[in-house]
């Protein structure tokens, strides 16, 4: 299996501590994802990956077709990757590699796939791990309410669009096109690649 630790040991990247609410965890998480899309953004197996979207897609070039190009990896991960959520409590992280060749992962490991798979065509990505209210959210609704935050329970890509522009990449949902983002967010964190 190929999964990142950030280090040599494979398997697991960490448990989500219980003391700060998971913040740290959550910001150790986002750190992870960009160290993997920089890493793997040269890969050449993700490089052809991205490539052969683009030549099923009719993409002859991409400078001429952002928009085009967006919507077409975007729609591959989200189509042809199935989601598989984590152990419970335990967070793990996929290379793109790794996901393209069992073609499943969670949130955080198509939102890695995505913005690496768009990096390797000249793309700028970040990333946006997200919180909110109300029985969409995994881990909000109602016993969220009273003032506390609920907690971070998604994170996505997002792809800069313009000078200062980012569009929403969501890869879960089934009908999603960029620039949809979850209705509801209510905590966000953002993390550049």
């Amino acid at each position: 299996m190929d999964y990142y630790s950030g280090g040599n040991e494979p398997s697991q990247l960490s448990s989500l501590p219980v003391t700060d609410g998971g913040l740290d965890a959550v910001r150790a998480t986002l750190r992870n994802m960009v160290a993997i899309v920089r890493k793997y953004k040269s890969d050449a197996g993700t490089i052809n990956a991205a490539r052969q979207i683009l030549t099923t897609a009719g993409i002859r070039d991409v400078r001429a077709a952002k928009s085009q190009t967006i919507a077409a990896e975007q729609a591959w991960v989200r189509d042809n990757i199935a989601y598989v959520p984590d152990p419970r409590d335990v967070e793990m992280l996929q290379t793109p590699p790794q996901s393209l060749s069992i073609g499943t992962g969670d949130c955080d490991d198509k939102a890695i796939l995505l913005a690496t798979l768009l990096e390797t065509l000249g793309f700028t990505t970040r990333f946006m791990a997200v919180g909110g209210y109300g029985e969409e959210w995994a881990d909000g609704g109602d016993e969220w309410c009273g003032g506390a935050e609920p907690p971070y329970s998604h994170v996505l890509a997002q792809v800069r669009m313009g000078s200062n522009t980012w569009l929403c990449l969501e890869t879960i949902v089934s009908d999603a096109v960029p620039g949809w983002c979850p209705p509801g967010i209510a905590v966000l964190m953002v993390a550049h690649v």
